[in-house]
């Protein structure tokens, strides 16, 4: 069917906060005079370009995206608009107990792999507007890549911050929600790099 699809969006505390900010405001101080009216019904305040915005209540119920996009070793590409990604990372450290010293010797290794976790969901899309049915090609089209054997191919603003391009794919998690018209998925990873492996025997 024409304009007929689906798209990724992040479900995330913010967006749960959104929906139940008016049941949140009903538990305010209003009535008891401690607020200052005197500069309702002005004009709204702009800021110039490149000057950051410090006051909390500008980013109350306002998000930014974070483009994330998938690549499968046959170069096909999916582009989730705004996944909700966390990064870590453990040292491989060696600790040695030295009789008569308090605490341990650290040896540094190497740094080990970043834990990648990705959190998304898919609602159905037509016309530009969201559907109320469940997003079974939206699932079919994610599934295909959390499936790969390979690595993907990783690009995003934020993991481009701590050199991360590849990845691969440790487990994900998929749990039905029947009272709604997206579907949630958690995915683990770990960092994955391109590398040469060189024989001096011949």
């Amino acid at each position: 069917m024409k304009g007929r699809g689906y798209k990724f969006v992040a479900i995330t505390a913010a967006t749960v906060g959104t929906r139940l900010k008016g049941a949140l405001y009903r538990f305010g101080e209003a009535g008891r005079g401690e607020f200052d009216w005197s500069g309702a019904g002005g004009k709204a305040e702009t800021h110039e370009a490149g000057t950051p915005i410090t006051d909390r209540t500008y980013w109350e119920g306002r998000y930014a995206l974070c483009v994330l996009t998938l690549e499968n070793s046959k170069g096909e590409r999916l582009t989730i608009d705004n996944a909700i990604v966390s990064v870590s990372q453990q040292k491989q450290i060696v600790t040695t107990q030295v009789v008569g010293r308090r605490g341990t010797v650290k040896e540094y290794i190497s740094d080990g792999d970043y834990a990648v976790n990705i959190s998304v969901g898919i609602q159905p899309i037509e016309d530009g507007t969201i559907k109320d049915e469940y997003p079974i090609d939206g699932v079919r089209e994610l599934r295909k890549f959390l499936t790969e054997s390979e690595s993907l191919r990783v690009q995003s603003t934020f993991l481009d911050l701590w050199e991360i391009t590849r990845i691969v794919v440790k487990s994900f998690n998929a749990t039905q929600a029947t009272a709604s018209n997206y579907q949630q998925v958690q995915i683990t990873a770990d960092s994955d790099e391109e590398y040469n492996v060189y024989s001096t025997e011949y």
